[in-house]
């Protein structure tokens, strides 16, 4: 992520806020305890790219080898929308025992446990949150988004260099597209995440957030809504976006990592992702692709970030042993917490800060954004002003439906809808 300078900003920003972990759902007979007389433990993850079923086995194998008493079986989130899955197995009695990007959960009230005092003690003090005056998660990493990643070649055929105002940018897409190329790569089916979560981060977050830095609180009290001109300005461009063709054509048929893939094979000049492709850039030893800050179209210099968290659930038979894995992934053995770190371009939020060595792209992708106020993501911030749970997946889908042409301010109305009906069933 960013150098020291941003790391402090991100700490000091209000806004980021953790949750204790989560985890210890109902037990069969064997649940709680394995049939060699361990105690069991379940673990509920998903997979990624960079966050790989090995990263998450190292994480067990090893905390099992230190601590031969305890189990861990793995809960693998499967689907395109993680909180509905987790939701699906607590209603059915099957919820894990930790679970990990808790914060979503979190505003459901039962859902965690409260976090013993000396696991709250791991963490940076400002990266801990409560809700209803509880810390009820544990933040396990701070993440920045968005930029926007490039074909080097690309710009260099075309004399293009990386755009530093809206504008310029506007006029690299357009450059690109008069020269026969597709600017810009997004997904999909599978992961509607991708299709305009990256773009919305880094320009609808970041003009709502420059405009209205109490967003979040003015959303919950009702004093401001997400139809408003900001937003609904920020949607039309990028939906003007799409009608010039400058998103490839195809992208809609695409996974996350089949879209990914196309960019790189040079199906696309351009795309709008995390620092976890920066990670995955330098793990490949891969040269061939840089990357610049995406300028937002007010000029502002901000920059997204959140941290996600881990959760232990409320109705867990064995906190004790949830707790310890805990207190072993972020404390006591920094080579796993750093291994996990590192998969995905994640930084530290622990006193003891774990540090790795960064490749070229991600060294870019922090050297971009030095000079940057850093805000959390609106719909990821933690604690009493968090969206509630759901309005993430309600609000991916809907930039699906304006890429597909639907009326920008007939969707952004019913995201305040949907806020308050999620609101009202918490």
């Amino acid at each position: 992520m960013k150098k020291r300078k941003a790391l402090t900003a991100i700490a000091l920003s209000a806004a980021l806020v953790a949750s204790c972990l989560a985890g210890c759902g109902k037990k069969t007979e064997t649940g709680s305890t394995a049939d060699s007389g361990k105690t069991k433990i379940t673990f509920g993850v998903f997979e990624t790219d960079n966050i790989t079923s090995e990263v998450w086995q190292n994480m067990i194998d090893s905390f099992e080898k230190d601590h031969p008493d305890i189990t861990v079986e793995k809960v693998l989130a499967t689907g395109d929308d993680r909180q509905a899955f987790w939701k699906t197995m607590l209603s059915s009695g099957s919820f894990p025992d930790v679970v990990i990007e808790a914060e979503q959960l979190a505003t459901m009230e039962g859902i965690f446990t409260e976090v013993p005092q000396d696991v709250q003690e791991l963490f940076d003090d400002t990266t801990l949150c409560q809700y209803n005056g509880k810390c009820i998660t544990v933040p396990s990493f701070k993440q920045y988004k968005m930029q926007c990643y490039y074909n080097k070649s690309v710009f260099k055929d075309l004399n293009l260099e990386e755009p530093q105002t809206w504008d310029e940018f506007m006029n690299v897409c357009q450059t690109i597209k008069d020269a026969g190329q597709t600017p810009l790569m997004c997904g999909g089916t599978g992961d509607i995440w991708a299709t305009g979560e990256p773009f919305w981060i880094a320009e609808g977050d970041t003009a709502l957030l420059s405009k209205y830095p109490d967003f979040n609180k003015e959303l919950k009290e009702g004093t401001n809504k997400w139809n408003n001109d900001t937003t609904v300005d920020v949607l039309t461009k990028w939906q003007d976006m799409v009608n010039k063709g400058y998103y490839y054509d195809g992208a809609m048929s695409l996974s996350y990592s089949q879209a990914a893939e196309e960019f790189k094979k040079g199906s696309a000049a351009m795309m709008v992702d995390g620092s976890w492709q920066a990670a995955g850039l330098d793990s490949e030893s891969n040269e061939d692709f840089g990357v610049f800050a995406l300028p937002t179209m007010d000029g502002s210099k901000i920059t997204v970030a959140d941290c996600s968290y881990w959760g232990v659930s409320e109705t867990c038979e064995n906190k004790d042993a949830a707790f310890q894995f805990i207190k072993y992934v972020f404390d006591e053995n920094q080579d796993v917490y750093k291994t996990y770190l590192q998969a995905d371009g994640l930084y530290s939020t622990t006193k003891k800060a774990v540090t790795y060595d960064q490749g070229n792209v991600t060294t870019k992708f922090i050297d971009n954004i030095a000079d940057n106020d850093t805000v959390q993501e609106i719909v990821k911030l933690p604690g009493e002003n968090a969206a509630p749970s759901g309005m993430q997946s309600f609000m991916d889908k809907s930039f699906q439906n304006i890429f597909n042409g639907a009326d920008v301010k007939t969707e952004v109305e019913s995201w305040d809808t949907e806020y308050q009906r999620l609101l009202d069933a918490q």
